[in-house]
């Protein structure tokens, strides 16, 4: 009896075991249950969200913009496959991918943060990959958004972007398994992607662009995955960084002997390193063995050439080895640029300074500044002019070099014309800077670098053009041409012994159409817009695909960039259409208008566009016609002077010859709507026109103004853009 207590607590404590353990079996059944409920959930909407991204494939080449609207829709839905290595395309999220190939870098990096957003929220994500299928853990997930977004970053976008995804993907954690899997990224390159290539291209590319602190980040998981070459060029990479360039020198013999690439590799980082050393002749002995392999090219080893010249004093020699390494490279259907820009326009900045001149050199500073902001190169090269400017100010006592390019005329020959006025073009240098340009006592419009323009009336026979410059120290120079007025010209007569280059039409289009302040609603129309806009000039008119750029979703920053490309490529004789369709603001106690990129904060005025900012960068490139057409609110406002009248234009062929600066907005100072009846109607006048010439201002008066202010009540306007340098005539497209 006295072992009944001991009994009753052990079948006491049986009977709470099987309780709790039919309890446990319980929750397992039902757990199990919910799982296997969770996964048919998740199935349903990831095959639903697979029919919503078949049915935007449709939409992909005929309405670039819907597609992108229902792939996101359908992205809302269910998240899609990061990458199509495996599985069915009508699995894999493509939004990246198409605004990547529309030149959308910022929309598709908004598409792989709104992609990572939703991860987040999910401990498990549907999927197929091959013959499996059904939830799988999230991480990997977000380790191929951040790879994926980190290489199209590299090449195409922000590349501090990419080394934040690649510091995110180190504190992830890196194995052998994931660093050499190869996934198809958002370029659309099967099994070009992986951990090994992105580490590999976002060294060099940090080398180029002088950044030491990724590249030390990344050198732990490279020695780990046992990549001895690539720690060794990191290594190298960060010696020259750090102006150490006897370890360089070092590193770079030692390696180049360990043979096969790595000699070409060791070859060209000597090269490279002497010649930031300031040695050139052993730069130069390096960069000859280096072209010799046939993979090499000259313009691989620009940049080398470019810092021999500068040491040198080539300084001319500089400004072309600079500039041909600023060009461009091509891959397939994209353009990228050549990493490193920052040096190049930092390598221009310097050679400029080596020519005295100052104002050239502080635009390509400024340049630099655009692609790295604490560039120490570019601030400290501005720096350095506004004292040489000062001191050239205290001895200058040389007038101006003038330069007349237009009207061009050999030695002793006289310019024959018939026109009423002729046009004046040319450039006034001089280490001071200008202070004014005049032709026989008119003012003539001028940049800050010297380069003019202007329109000269002429009398009945001969007519002597006295150009007289005057520099910031009061100095001046003149040097005239001579032209001879007549009512008409024979063939025999025309001996003007210039041929003019042939003339280029270039277009930029830009389109503000989704913001990243929630307080700026986005709009649904503007990329759209700009699409048909361009496919209307490519098709109808003189517009070669190559000369068509494309800004969709810019910053203010990347709107900077291009129009500093714009710059270097177009030349006097071209013609250039700048369109704008976004957000724009109208602010009445400043009187000042603004364009509202997508970067742009509804109460911070300074980050928006200022209309004045547009004209002075429309005024620095050098095209001979210029059209802006803006599609945006209080557009009206880029005019200083009145929109011009209904009066019909003058000849076609004198109007082609003066230097114009026109612009035809949606509005004047009023709100326009989001779907556009400007730009239908302009669209329509593009497409249905058969002239072979049409001038801007003619389609504007007998077909868009009319038409627009009867269906909106808006007042849309044509007018002068005299800030930028209008001196006559108008913008000419020329039909296919």
């Amino acid at each position: 009896m006295e072992e009944m207590p001991g009994k009753l607590i052990y079948s006491r404590t049986m009977r709470q075991i099987l309780t709790r353990l039919f309890f446990v079996i319980i929750l397992f059944h039902a757990s199990l249950a919910l799982a296997q409920e969770d996964k048919a959930v998740a199935k349903a909407l990831y095959e639903k969200a697979a029919g919503m991204r078949k049915n935007a494939n449709k939409y992909i080449s005929k309405d670039p913009a819907l597609a992108d609207r229902l792939y996101a829709e359908a992205n809302e839905v269910y998240p899609g496959e990061p990458d199509n290595s495996d599985g069915e395309w009508k699995y894999i999220d493509y939004l990246p991918r198409i605004r990547l190939e529309r030149g959308d870098m910022r929309g598709a990096n908004k598409a792989g943060q709104t992609a990572l957003d939703r991860y987040a929220k999910m401990t498990m994500v549907y999927g197929v990959k091959g013959l499996s299928e059904g939830l799988k853990p999230v991480e990997p997930y977000i380790f191929l958004v951040l790879l994926n977004r980190a290489s199209a970053n590299l090449t195409y976008g922000d590349v501090k972007v990419a080394y934040a995804d690649i510091e995110k993907i180190i504190q992830m954690g890196v194995n052998e398994k994931n660093y050499k899997s190869k996934h198809s990224g958002w370029e659309g390159m099967i099994g070009g992607v992986s951990v090994r290539s992105v580490f590999q291209r976002a060294q060099y590319v940090a080398f180029l662009n002088n950044d030491g602190d990724i590249i030390q980040k990344m050198q732990p998981v490279l020695s780990q995955m046992g990549e001895k070459d690539m720690v060794a060029t990191g290594d190298i990479y960060l010696s020259i960084i750090t102006k150490n360039y006897d370890k360089a020198i070092d590193l770079a013999t030692a390696f180049l002997q360990t043979g096969g690439s790595n000699r070409v590799n060791g070859r060209f980082l000597l090269a490279w390193t002497y010649a930031l050393k300031g040695d050139t002749v052993k730069s130069a002995e390096y960069t000859r063995l280096v072209v010799k392999n046939l993979f090499i090219t000259e313009r691989m080893v620009a940049r080398i050439r470019a810092v021999n010249a500068i040491t040198q004093h080539q300084y001319n020699k500089a400004l072309e080895y600079a500039s041909e390494g600023l060009k461009p490279y091509r891959y397939l259907y994209l353009k990228f640029d050549q990493p490193g820009k920052s040096f190049y326009y930092g390598l221009r900045g310097d050679a400029y300074t080596g020519l005295k001149q100052y104002e050239k050199a502080r635009a390509e500073y400024e340049k630099a500044l655009l692609y790295n902001e604490g560039y120490d190169v570019a601030m400290q090269g501005l720096a350095n002019i506004e004292v040489l400017v000062a001191k050239e100010r205290k001895v200058d006592k040389t007038g101006p070099e003038i330069v007349i390019t237009e009207p061009a005329s050999a030695r002793g020959l006289k310019v024959v014309a018939a026109g009423n006025d002729i046009t004046v073009r040319g450039s006034a240098n001089d280490p001071s800077g200008i202070k004014e340009v005049k032709a026989n006592g008119q003012n003539l419009y001028f940049q800050p670098n010297g380069t003019f323009w202007g329109s000269i009336k002429l009398a009945e026979g001969n007519n002597k053009i006295e150009i007289e410059a005057v520099d910031m120290a009061g100095n001046s120079a003149q040097t005239f041409v001579e032209v001879e007025k007549k009512a008409e010209i024979k063939q025999d007569e025309q001996i003007v012994p210039v041929v003019k280059a042939e003339a280029k039409n270039y277009a930029l289009i830009i389109a503000a159409q989704n913001y990243d302040d929630p307080n700026i609603p986005s709009l649904e129309h503007p990329v759209a817009d700009a699409i048909k806009l361009k496919l209307v000039l490519k098709n109808n008119y003189s517009f070669a695909d190559d000369n068509i750029y494309t800004l969709f979703n810019p910053a203010v920053n990347d709107f900077k960039k291009k129009f500093a490309e714009l710059t270097d490529v177009i030349q006097p004789d071209d013609n250039l259409i700048i369109f704008y369709a976004g957000h724009g603001i109208w602010v009445n106690k400043e009187k000042k208008g603004y364009w509202l990129l997508t970067d742009a904060l509804r109460n911070d005025v300074n980050t928006w566009l200022p209309n004045k900012t547009v004209l002075e960068m429309i005024a620095k490139i050098p095209s001979r016609h210029t059209l802006l057409i803006t599609d945006a609110c209080f557009s009206g406002s880029v005019f200083r002077t009145r929109g011009l009248g209904a009066d019909a234009p003058p000849a076609l062929r004198e109007m082609s010859e003066k230097v114009s600066r026109v612009a035809i907005t949606s509005g004047n100072d009023t709100e326009v709507p989001d779907e556009s009846v400007f730009m239908k109607y302009l669209i329509k006048a593009l497409y249905e026109n058969k002239e072979k010439y049409l001038a801007a201002q003619k389609m504007f008066i007998n077909q868009i103004i009319e038409a627009v202010i009867a269906e909106t009540k808006t007042e849309p306007r044509y007018g002068t853009l005299e800030l930028a340098g209008h001196i006559g005539g108008d913008y000419i497209f020329i039909h296919k």
